[in-house]
């Protein structure tokens, strides 16, 4: 705070020394003067009036915005539905190319997305759920049965009642064995006894038909004609054609009655039952022993063969997932295509340029260029030494070459940050918006003179610029005549052109000033 009072006392007292020099030097210029007979110092009275501060440039109309439009992807030109000046709105169709291919291609990526919701989004099947849930569901499941089995086998403990029902079990295997063993004996013995009997059938018959040759042998045809042998040859004939028929009939029933006996003869049966006893024997033993290592190693084998199925039906459905990410990238991809075929208007303006005609194949480069004309702009260049006169929201009036008797308004929205080269000349580059309604609209490349507004003061208290004296730099003052007499006295000004300078305080209108021995006005 001490520091800062001194620099103040400092400045003040150079103010004073400056001051009364001034005065001093005045004085003794006036008495030199008066001496001399010099001429008469001139004064002037400050008044009110008003002061413009402005740069003078040069400018052309642009467009407010200007894009260069084209398709997204190449193809044959089929619809062309602008020319150039027409006006399009935003979202206007411009032109069209052939969509045949992107269509196809959109139709395969949509199918190719549907193929891969199935795979792993349940939401887009009809079944609620999918391949992977299905597959990841049965892997768990299949996992947990291989572990429930490797437990119980870990955790094993005899069972008393199970090993009592398996003993039972081999009990009545056993006696069903036997059953069996004794069946097929006796089976046995009631085939012999058949055989026996077809046995003797058999001798009966070759007695039946040994009796029967002898009563038919042609050697006792003779008997026949003899009437007291005739009737018994007869009778024995008939009695050994009898015998004959009863001994055929007894062999096919002794025949029958010992296939009968031979088919109900079921040797497997007795196969069967002891299988079934060597089977209840094994599992008692089992039972009764406990599991083995190899069953062990076999189950804790079947465990982990479940878990990496399951690991491998979980990489399955991320994979699926990535898959499907894809396929709706892919068809997004291909809704773009079908979408860059068509050639809309992004804003709304006129058509400048249109580079292509209907037929044509037309590339990636610009198709056609759009511009907004509804609220010109005006791209100024001034004298670099006018720098300080442009500025954000600077007033600007504009006369163009083609219109010379109409001025328009405007204000300046953007100065570039550096100085605009051209053969080797620097200058200040701005944008100027116009104040401009009128329906018919300006054409881009239209010169015009320019004149930006760097500073306006009405009704201000103004004094000749001889007037001021710059004691220091940006400081200024002024003689006030007072009583006949000149005095020095410090002012404020504003804004200064080449006849005027505006004076903030330090001046009212009507004080009289000095302007030295020139004359003004």
């Amino acid at each position: 705070m001490t520091k800062r009072k001194g620099f103040w006392l400092m400045g003040l007292l150079v103010i004073i020394v400056v001051v009364v020099g001034g005065y001093v030097y005045y004085t003794n210029t006036t008495a030199v003067a008066a001496a001399d007979a010099a001429p008469e110092v001139q004064t002037a009275v400050a008044r009110q009036g008003d002061i413009t501060v402005s740069a003078t440039g040069a400018g052309t109309v642009i467009p407010a915005a200007e894009v260069d439009l084209g398709f997204t992807t190449g193809g044959k030109l089929v619809e062309l539905l602008v020319q150039v000046g027409q006006k399009v709105t935003h979202g206007d169709v411009l032109a069209r190319i052939d969509d045949t291919d992107a269509q196809k291609a959109l139709a395969n990526a949509a199918l190719q997305l549907a193929q891969a919701a199935m795979q792993t989004d349940a939401t887009t099947t009809q079944t609620g759920t999918s391949f992977d849930a299905i597959s990841v569901a049965q892997a768990q499941l299949t996992l947990a049965d291989a572990q429930q089995v490797l437990t119980d086998l870990l955790q094993w403990e005899a069972d008393p009642d199970e090993i009592a029902l398996l003993a039972a079990k081999v009990e009545a295997a056993q006696a069903a064995y036997n059953a069996a063993r004794g069946q097929e004996a006796a089976t046995g013995v009631n085939i012999t006894i058949k055989n026996i009997s077809v046995e003797q059938a058999e001798r009966e018959l070759a007695d039946a038909q040994a009796a029967y040759d002898t009563a038919y042998d042609p050697g006792r045809e003779w008997e026949l004609g003899d009437p007291h042998r005739a009737d018994a040859l007869l009778n024995e004939r008939t009695r050994a054609e009898a015998a004959l028929l009863r001994a055929q009939e007894n062999l096919q029933v002794a025949q029958l009655n010992y296939n009968a006996a031979v088919s109900s003869t079921n040797s497997s049966s007795s196969s069967n039952a002891e299988s079934n006893l060597l089977s209840a024997q094994q599992t008692l033993a089992a039972a009764q022993a406990g599991p083995t290592a190899e069953e062990i190693a076999a189950a804790e084998t079947a465990v982990r063969k479940a878990e990496l199925a399951l690991q491998q039906a979980q990489l399955n459905r991320e994979a699926h997932g990535l898959s499907l990410a894809q396929a709706q990238l892919s068809l997004e991809t291909a809704q773009t295509a079908v979408d860059g075929t068509v050639l809309t208007a992004p804003l709304d303006g006129t058509v400048m340029h249109i580079n292509y005609h209907v037929g044509e194949q037309v590339g990636s480069g610009v198709f056609l260029t759009l511009a907004d004309l509804s609220q010109p702009m005006l791209e100024i260049f001034l004298d670099e030494t006018d720098l300080d006169k442009v500025g954000m929201g600077f007033d600007v009036q504009v006369v163009f070459d083609a219109l010379p008797d109409e001025t328009f308004t405007g204000h300046i929205v953007q100065v570039d940050p550096e100085l605009y080269q051209a053969s080797g000349v620097s200058a200040v580059r701005a944008l100027v918006q116009l104040n401009y309604n009128k329906p018919q609209a300006l054409p881009v490349g239209l010169n015009a003179t320019v004149e930006v507004i760097g500073g306006r003061a009405q009704n201000a208290v103004i004094v000749p610029v001889e007037a001021l004296r710059e004691i220091a730099p940006g400081q200024y003052a002024v003689f006030v005549m007072e009583n006949g007499e000149p005095k020095l006295r410090t002012v404020q000004v504003g804004l200064m052109d080449f006849s005027f300078a505006e004076i903030i305080a330090g001046v009212a209108a009507g004080d009289e000033v000095t302007t030295g021995i020139v004359q003004t006005q």
